[in-house]
């Protein structure tokens, strides 16, 4: 008896173990609903401003180099980099934290090997734990930043970022995110954000890209100046958003699978269970027959 008592308890415990799971599938999905709408409404937007910096520029290049945006000219030599790394706050994720720690690895070494002074700007609580464990001094940590902060609440990260690239304190600015995909695709990238580059993932407009005679009003350059700034900035929410967006599916994705792990071990334990209890019976009506049988 004692055994299928301990089967029971087990049974018990794995069935709140499989609700705690399958509410966080759902919690997980619903905010994934959320954050691919922004993030599917945030796309177009964000590649017809590229094409028009990449037009404008292009354009601009041809007229007078001095003409170009601030934020556009690329610095002689590279010797400050910042890396603007996006990690997540909680676990439970599948291998989300660890690939994107690996890169950030990967790209550390890179820019030591050049001599080149690292300054670090880390989202997520998984991401600052590494670099306090591993010795690394980040110049600014952002744990307050994740999956509900909304466009005005970035908006003076990236300010800040592009003051420090305009004031000379750094050469180029990184940010080190995972780009979503589908549902069960997601890639950590590293990705230049300052000085502003062409998307490489924008295959029509690279396809139709060409010189276009604008009609500006009032001038190129008071155009540029406030088109190249708002690229950028929505080029780098779209990443914390995309990053937060991959988190949130590949821990739905965790949550599922364990969720089906935790339910076909309840059936195994159940059967478990019945098989027990059918020793027992049969060991009782053996005792009772044995008794009978003896009295006899």
């Amino acid at each position: 008896m004692a055994k299928l008592k301990e089967i029971k308890s087990r049974i018990k415990a794995v069935k709140n173990t499989t609700q705690i799971t399958r509410t966080m599938d759902m919690i997980s999905r619903s905010r994934m609903a959320k954050l691919l709408a922004k993030e599917q409404g945030m796309r177009l937007y964000m590649q017809k401003l590229n094409r028009m910096v990449d037009n404008l520029s292009q354009n601009t290049n041809e007229m007078n180099k001095e003409k170009l945006h601030p934020l556009q000219i690329t610095k002689p030599a590279t010797n400050d980099v910042l890396m603007f790394v996006i990690t997540a706050s909680r676990g439970l994720c599948g291998t989300y934290n660890a690939h994107i720690l690996e890169s950030i690895k990967e790209r550390l070494d890179h820019h030591n090997s050049y001599g080149r002074t690292i300054h670090l700007h880390v989202v997520g609580k998984k991401g600052i734990s590494y670099f306090e464990n591993h010795k690394i001094p980040i110049e600014r940590a952002y744990p307050r930043i994740d999956d509900s902060s909304t466009y005005e609440d970035c908006e003076p990260i990236i300010q800040r970022l592009m003051h420090e690239y305009i004031s000379g304190k750094v050469d180029r600015i990184e940010v080190l995110y995972t780009r979503y995909y589908t549902r069960v695709a997601q890639l950590s990238k590293i990705k230049g954000l300052i000085p502003i580059v062409t998307d490489d993932e924008d295959v029509e407009g690279a396809r139709k890209r060409k010189s276009l005679d604008y009609l500006i009003e009032p001038d190129r350059d008071e155009v540029l100046n406030y088109i190249v700034p708002l690229s950028i900035k929505t080029s780098f929410y779209n990443m914390i958003n995309s990053s937060f967006l991959s988190e949130n599916a590949q821990r739905a994705i965790a949550m599922r699978s364990a969720t089906d792990n935790a339910e076909r071990l309840v059936n195994d334990l159940t059967m478990k269970a019945n098989h027990v209890r059918q020793a027992n019976i049969s060991n009782e009506l053996l005792d009772i027959i044995g008794g009978s049988e003896a009295m006899r």
